[in-house]
């Protein structure tokens, strides 16, 4: 049975879609169908908010310091959603939210979504994966295109204006290092976290 939630290590995970613009060449979904404690995390069909609610509240939580909206897709494909079941979170379970992205939902929505996103999410993690435009859709095969890139580094730096924890990440070893060392540098100019996954 698909697995709508999951916990990995200390956390837990809203696993909401399937649906992505990417897909890129070291997707993790396409080595194994789980991560942490998920059956599967392909979905026969994308949870409701109700269902994703009764989920989260069925859940114990203490200890979990926050929930992070990150499954087999990109969150941001179901911003509206998301925005609700983020309201709920921090509402009545009172757990902070981290919401992984890939960058790209103001283009997924083709509005700007990160003043919507304030108050309700706490932190974002970023999936930067590249140095230049080229080879961020060489990596990504994102179905932007070329303009992709700048709209992911576009979005870093409104969420940085707006989100306290904004961190970017690279897959090592999905670039070469001198990209990854160039993406490090990236960060810092940007004046915003950087981890290797």
């Amino acid at each position: 049975m698909p697995s709508i939630v999951y916990r990995y290590g200390s956390r837990y995970y809203i696993n909401m879609t399937n649906r992505c613009p990417c897909r890129c060449t070291f997707c993790v979904r396409d080595e194994t169908d789980r991560l942490g404690d998920a059956d599967s995390l392909w979905l026969d069909r994308e949870p409701t908010v109700q269902e994703l609610e009764d989920k989260l509240s069925s859940l114990d939580l203490e200890g979990v310091p926050e929930i992070v909206f990150c499954g087999y897709g990109e969150p941001t494909e179901r911003f509206d959603d998301l925005k609700v079941i983020a309201g709920f979170i921090k509402d009545t379970l009172h757990k902070r939210v981290r919401l992984d992205t890939n960058g790209l939902g103001n283009l997924i929505n083709g509005r700007d979504i990160v003043p919507e996103m304030v108050g309700l999410v706490d932190s974002v993690s970023i999936s930067l994966n590249a140095c230049n435009a080229e080879e961020y859709l060489e990596v990504t095969r994102s179905r932007f295109g070329i303009d992709s890139y700048q709209a992911v580094l576009d979005f870093i730096k409104e969420c940085r204006e707006s989100i306290d924890g904004v961190t970017v990440s690279i897959v090592g070893g999905s670039i070469s290092q001198a990209s990854e060392e160039e993406c490090g540098r990236i960060a810092d100019r940007m004046r915003v976290a950087f981890r290797v996954r």
